[in-house]
């Protein structure tokens, strides 16, 4: 490796000065988070504010890598140090905050490993294991373990009142990693329409907004069947297709903003009610998880986050068995 430095967060990958003594990973940073650069996240897009988090978050990691007695090539290390870094430098951020860090460095290194340039760094470690990392013991940092999904479906459908079906719905779509799909966050669920749903018979898909992606940039993912059929029974989906949600469920739409029925804004936020209505001002995803998982005898305090990095049952490999046997 190369002599260390502090390196700068304004270099660029001809800079002069020290730049010119920086490990090939500073070169290889500034010019995957370059404002022209072609690069993009797995997700499809990479927005210029992910572009300045991403290079922040990567820049403190190479720099630690330099530091100390025996600096560690970033290119040939044991991608678990990155949970070591965490576990130094951030124990006592937030989850959400690590896995935003976590998630900025394994995105790097996955470019490096299609670079070819980073073979020594371990390719299957998983964003989950890293944010939770180096007590991986403990479900608290690692998504619900166990009984954790089971008793979180059990609060959920213990639910009554006028937004009820609403706050199933959510638990289950924050589950929806757990069943064997694709992980939602929170902010994701937020950005939801109700016209990107699509029925396919045997399974359920919906077009969603990736985090940190571009504002245009958008993907496929399929919803689990339990969260299909919370959906359905919230935005009072009929089998010819139309929606009849039930007015006294709480399921408010906004015709001058463009909500409707059967179209616009699924779940809405203070932060964001220009898209539409769907929750009440003094709602959010947070305040509706804590509410589901005070109402469960089992369940500790928990965040939205935390529950959608909730993994599948080991061993499963797919589509979770069911709630009985999970």
């Amino acid at each position: 490796m190369n002599d260390q430095h502090e390196h700068s967060l304004d270099c660029t990958p001809d800079g002069d000065g020290p730049c010119d003594q920086a490990h090939d990973a500073y070169r290889r940073l500034a010019t995957w988070t370059a404002p022209d650069s072609g690069y993009v996240l797995a997700s499809g897009g990479f927005s210029a504010d992910a572009r300045r988090h991403y290079r922040t978050y990567v820049t403190a990691w190479l720099q630690w890598c330099q530091r100390g007695d025996a600096p560690v090539d970033p290119y040939t290390c044991d991608r678990a140090l990155i949970a070591v870094w965490i576990s130094d430098q951030y124990a006592d951020a937030p989850l959400t905050t690590r896995a935003a860090i976590v998630s900025a460095v394994t995105s790097f290194y996955e470019h490096l490993l299609q670079l070819r340039v980073a073979d020594g760094v371990d390719a299957h470690l998983t964003r989950a294991t890293l944010a939770g990392a180096p007590v991986s013991g403990d479900p608290k940092r690692t998504g619900l373990r166990g009984d954790g999904p089971r008793w979180l479906m059990q609060a959920a459908d213990r639910l009554t009142g006028r937004d009820a079906l609403r706050d199933r719905a959510i638990c289950y779509l924050l589950l929806n990693g757990h069943f064997g799909h694709e992980k939602i966050r929170p902010g994701t669920l937020l950005a939801m329409d109700l016209d990107d749903g699509r029925h396919h018979g045997t399974h359920t898909t919906w077009r969603i907004h990736p985090k940190n992606a571009s504002a245009t940039a958008a993907i496929t993912i399929t919803i689990s069947r339990d969260a299909a059929r919370a959906l359905d029974a919230y935005t009072g989906r009929q089998t010819d297709g139309t929606h009849t949600p039930d007015p006294a469920q709480g399921r408010v739409t906004n015709p001058a903003r463009g909500t409707f029925p059967d179209r616009g804004a699924l779940f809405t936020a203070a932060g964001n009610r220009a898209r539409g209505a769907r929750l009440a001002r003094s709602d959010s995803i947070q305040r509706i998880i804590r509410s589901v998982v005070a109402s469960h005898e089992e369940l500790d305090t928990l965040t939205a986050d935390f529950i959608a990095a909730t993994p599948p049952p080991a061993g499963t490999g797919g589509e979770r068995k069911a709630a009985a046997t999970a």
